[in-house]
């Protein structure tokens, strides 16, 4: 039986962090998929939305929030695990992003082994 290879979505516009999470995310069993903006994210998504099994969401992008992306997502995919990652994480982030069944945030900067520890739990 082939192994799965797992579909990781990425929407972050720090390309340092960007560059960091795919890095990290790098391994044979592991497709990534990249986007800067909200516009690249929708046209990625489009192509790829049911092939998806994890997302790592920034939330604030030059061209909007990225909770805006996941009420998009959440529309279809209604239990694909999501990590968002932020420089802030308020109360009332929290709160909305566990209205769209959020599985887990980390403020930034993203320390890679608590973010890969957690990719690991949501894939297996």
């Amino acid at each position: 039986m082939l192994k799965k290879k797992y579909v990781i979505f990425v929407l972050e516009d720090s390309t340092a962090q960007r560059e960091q999470i795919v890095e990290m995310l790098n391994r044979a069993d592991r497709k990534i998929l990249c986007a800067k903006t909200i516009l690249q994210a929708k046209r990625l998504y489009k192509i790829n939305d049911s092939d998806i099994d994890l997302f790592i969401l920034d939330l604030k992008l030059p061209d909007g929030n990225g909770m805006d992306f996941l009420k998009r997502v959440r529309k279809s995919l209604h239990n694909t695990p999501v990590i968002i990652t932020s420089a802030t994480i308020t109360d009332t982030i929290r709160e909305q992003a566990n209205g769209l069944n959020v599985n887990t945030f980390f403020e930034k900067p993203v320390k890679m082994k608590a973010l890969n520890q957690a990719v690991v739990k949501f894939l297996h």
